[in-house]
């Protein structure tokens, strides 16, 4: 069997940033990931990152996998034949409710070539439970898990660390704490143990499942609604570091979260991958080698996205 994991977390937890952590670990233990990047449009931006360090990477653009894109998720799923040593890591966006497509990935007849899944839940450890409305969500994601982690722990203090720590502990005692590196010692573990089991058992002898998918449903979207929308805007070819950095640092707070491609004036040969999470002045640039085709790109997520206010500060950037 394939083992299998799904990631989540809030927008902005950090998800990517642990799988670009994760990836080499694994490959350092012998495994081969395989990666569907999911996200509200244009997951290229973050496959291309991921595909730089060695990792199979399917990206599925649109809404979250758990309703409008879970048709794509399946199919990608359905289509997988592993090999020893191969491990899929499927990364939610922000916005999915996990327990409802756990509810698919552990049910589904089509997938007994995987392992029932493990859910790392990834947190971000200054912002847990100050997301307002969404507060509910971030639980629910932590809940679930097998596995927390937290990021961004450097930014508290010990004392404020210590009551994030007790108030993810409420929500999910029994989830193991991991790191980078015990993780990908856990799914070494689970590629070894799992070798040489062809099939899992859903409520079938193996043979009836393996033979036969005649009582297979399809799964049928839930019609789940989040608040959230997304957009995509081109940015200039080449822009001034300082206008630029300006232009994302003064965004509406209705910006939940912003990232894209961009290219400086000072730098014009190279493509830089940019980050800003709502409620933090820090914008994250990472040097990247994206496919040839990528372009400078904006892609906005929040609630009542001000398009005409960002096209036009984008305008500005000229």
């Amino acid at each position: 069997m394939i083992p299998m994991v799904l990631l989540v977390g809030f927008l902005g937890a950090g998800k990517t940033r642990f799988l670009t952590q994760v990836i080499p670990a694994m490959h350092a233990r012998g495994l081969r990931p395989r990666v569907i990047l999911n996200d509200f449009e244009n997951a290229t931006i973050d496959a291309a990152r991921l595909a730089e360090l060695d990792a199979l990477v399917t990206p599925l653009d649109g809404e979250c996998v758990c309703c409008g894109s879970l048709t794509e998720l399946m199919d990608a799923l359905y289509a997988v034949r592993g090999e020893p040593g191969d491990v899929m890591l499927i990364e939610a966006n922000g916005a999915t409710v996990a327990d409802e497509l756990l509810g698919y990935l552990t049910m589904d007849r089509q997938l007994a070539h995987f392992t029932l899944p493990m859910q790392v839940t990834v947190i971000d450890a200054a912002r847990w439970q100050k997301r307002w409305w969404h507060n509910t969500l971030e639980a629910d994601q932590a809940r679930t898990a097998t596995h927390l982690l937290l990021n961004w722990t450097h930014r508290l203090d010990a004392a404020h660390l210590q009551r994030v720590e007790a108030s993810v502990r409420a929500v999910n005692a029994h989830a193991v704490v991991t790191t980078t590196d015990a993780f990908a010692d856990t799914l070494a573990s689970l590629a070894a143990a799992s070798r040489d089991t062809p099939l899992r058992r859903m409520g079938l002898p193996l043979a009836a499942a393996a033979s036969s998918h005649a009582d297979h449903a399809a799964p049928v979207p839930h019609g789940h609604a989040h608040p959230f929308a997304s957009a995509t805007l081109p940015l200039p070819a080449l822009v001034e570091r300082a206008a630029f950095l300006a232009f994302v640092r003064a965004m509406p707070p209705r910006v939940v979260r912003a990232k894209g491609f961009v290219r400086f004036t000072d730098t014009p040969t190279t493509m830089f991958v940019w980050n800003r999470v709502g409620g933090r002045k820090s914008v994250m640039l990472d040097e990247s080698s994206p496919h040839a085709t990528a372009q400078p790109t904006a892609l906005f997520i929040g609630v009542d996205l001000p398009l005409a206010q960002l096209a036009a500060a984008i305008g500005a950037l000229q």
